[in-house]
C-alpha cells in the first residue's frame, strides 16, 4: 500500500511540474507578442551601477540614486583616473577623449559603447 502511494505522488508531482511548464512557456509567449516592439529599446536596466559615467549625446551623464544625471563636476576614479565633464579622461600626464557611448565606473575601468571592457594597460 506504502508503494502505491509514493507512485501517485512521484506521478502526481511529475504531472504537476509539466503541466505548470507548459502553461508558463505558453503566457511569457503570449506576455512577448503583446508589446510593443519599441518597448524593448526604451526598456531600463534593472539596476544602474552607482557613480558609472557615459558619454551621451556629447555630455557626461552618471548615475546617481539609479538614475541618469548629467556631470556637474569633474570626479575622480579610485584608481587615479580623472573624467572632466566634457569627457575627457586623465591619468599622470596621458589624456584620452571618451567617445559617444563609452562608459567608465568608479574604479576607472574603461568599457565600449557594448559595455565591454576596455585594455587600458598603458595607462598604468
Amino acid at each position: 500500500m506504502k508503494k502505491l502511494l509514493l507512485v501517485a505522488a512521484v506521478a502526481a508531482f511529475t504531472f504537476a511540474c509539466n503541466n505548470d511548464s507548459s502553461k508558463s512557456s505558453t503566457t511569457s509567449t503570449d506576455t512577448a507578442a503583446a508589446k510593443p516592439a519599441d518597448t524593448a529599446a526604451t526598456a531600463k536596466p534593472a539596476a544602474l551601477k552607482e557613480g558609472l559615467m557615459q558619454l551621451k549625446d556629447g555630455k557626461m551623464m552618471i548615475v546617481k540614486g539609479g538614475a541618469w544625471a548629467a556631470m556637474d563636476a569633474a570626479v575622480t576614479c579610485t584608481n587615479g583616473r580623472k573624467v572632466d565633464v566634457n569627457g575627457e579622461v586623465t591619468k599622470g600626464d596621458k589624456k584620452r577623449k571618451m567617445e559617444e557611448g563609452m562608459m567608465i565606473d568608479q574604479d576607472g575601468q574603461m568599457m565600449d559603447k557594448d559595455g565591454k571592457l576596455m585594455d587600458t594597460s598603458g595607462w598604468d
